[in-house]
C-alpha cells in the first residue's frame, strides 16, 4: 500500500501517524511545499515579539528522529501541483504513484484586493518563511504598523509588535470584534475599550482601508495612518489546487464525509482544506483531529469522524477569551 500525504502540517503528520499506527507495513510519503518538518502553526504570530526565538521542542511537532522510526518518509520542497489519475505531479516536475492519497494542504491567507496590497512593506502570515521576512523588517526598528483584521491573528500579531514598541492600529471590517462568536455586543464593546487603553494600540472597528500606500495606509473615510508595515491578518481560503485537479467535489473546500473521504474513493482530505457538513477546519486541534480519520482510513480503517469544531480561543492582551 502507497500512502501519499500531499501537505506538510500538523493534518499531514497526524495523517501519517494514524496511517503508521493502522498499517505497520505500509509505505508512506509526506510530500510538503515548506523547508521545514511538521510545525505549530499558531506560533508564528509570537516569534515576531522581541527578542524570540525558535524553540526546537516546542515549535516542531515531531523530531526527525521520530519519523525514522515510524518509517515515515518525509520530503520537504516538494510542493505538490496536480492529480493526474493515481499519479502526483510535484512542482519539480517529479511524479509519485499512489494507492491513496490524502490531501492536507492547508489554506493561503486571504489578500483583498485593495489598492497596493502588491507593495514591498505588505505581508501575510501564513508560514515560517513568511515570519522570516516580517521579521525583518521589524528588526529594522521600525515606529509604526497596521494590522488588517481583528481576529485572532491580528490582535496576536499586534501584541507581538507592541513588545517592540511599535504603534499598531488595527482594521476589523466588522462592527465590533469577534462578530461571528457567541461574545455579546455588550461584552464585545467593553473588549474594545479595555484593548484601546493599552499604550500604543488602537483597534478601528467598522472601516475598511481604501488604499496601502508606501508609508501609510488611507481608511474608508479618507484617514491616512501611517504604516512602515502593513500585515494582513483577514482570514485564510483552502488551497483546492490539488482537488481541482482531480476532479473531486469542492465547496469552500473539498467535500469529505464521515470517513473524510472525498467523491474518489482514493483520495481523502483533511485539515484546513477539507469541508464537513458546510464546515471547514480553520484550528489546529480539528486538523489533528481530521487527520487521525483520514490516515487511518487511508491505510484501510473504517474509524467514524465525529466533528467537534473548537472554540476560538485567545489569550493575549490582558485577555481570556474562549468563544463558540
Amino acid at each position: 500500500m502507497d500512502i501519499v500525504i500531499a501537505g506538510g502540517g500538523p493534518a499531514a503528520l497526524e495523517c501519517a501517524i494514524a496511517a503508521r499506527k493502522y498499517d505497520p507495513e505500509a509505505k508512506i510519503a509526506i510530500y510538503s511545499g515548506e523547508s521545514l518538518l511538521p510545525y505549530r502553526r499558531p506560533a508564528l504570530s509570537g516569534l515576531l515579539a522581541a527578542g524570540k526565538t525558535v524553540e526546537e521542542k516546542s515549535f516542531f511537532i515531531k523530531t526527525p528522529e521520530f519519523l525514522a522510526a515510524e518509517n515515515i518518509a518525509f520530503h520537504p520542497d516538494s510542493r505538490a501541483v496536480a492529480v493526474n489519475g493515481k499519479v502526483l505531479e510535484l512542482a519539480s516536475g517529479q511524479t509519485i504513484a499512489f494507492d491513496r492519497l490524502i490531501i492536507a494542504c492547508g489554506s493561503n491567507a486571504v489578500m483583498p484586493p485593495i489598492p497596493g496590497n502588491g507593495n514591498k512593506n505588505v505581508f501575510t502570515l501564513r508560514s515560517y518563511s513568511d515570519m522570516l521576512k516580517i521579521r525583518e523588517i521589524l528588526d529594522k526598528g521600525i515606529k509604526n504598523a497596521v494590522v488588517i483584521g481583528g481576529g485572532v491573528l491580528g490582535l496576536e500579531i499586534a501584541e507581538s509588535l507592541l513588545s517592540r514598541q511599535i504603534a499598531v492600529n488595527v482594521f476589523e471590517a466588522a462592527p465590533r470584534l469577534f462578530a461571528n462568536t457567541s461574545l455579546s455586543d455588550g461584552d464585545a464593546g467593553a473588549l474594545l475599550g479595555r484593548l484601546n487603553s493599552i499604550p500604543l494600540l488602537k483597534i478601528i472597528c467598522g472601516k475598511s482601508v481604501k488604499a496601502i500606500l508606501p508609508d501609510s495606509v488611507e481608511s474608508a473615510d479618507g484617514t491616512v495612518y501611517p504604516a512602515e508595515i502593513v500585515i494582513f491578518a483577514a482570514g485564510s481560503r483552502p488551497d483546492l489546487t490539488l482537488a481541482q485537479s482531480a476532479g473531486v467535489k469542492c465547496n469552500r473546500g473539498i467535500v469529505v464525509d464521515e470517513y473524510m473521504r472525498s467523491s474518489r474513493e482514493d483520495i481523502l482530505a483533511a485539515g484546513d482544506s477539507a469541508e464537513f457538513n458546510g464546515r471547514c477546519f480553520n484550528l489546529y486541534m480539528d486538523a489533528v483531529a481530521g487527520g487521525k480519520v483520514a490516515g487511518t482510513n487511508a491505510a484501510g480503517g473504517n474509524m467514524l469522524f465525529t466533528a467537534k469544531f473548537s472554540p476560538v480561543r485567545f489569550f493575549g492582551l490582558g485577555e481570556k477569551l474562549v468563544l463558540d
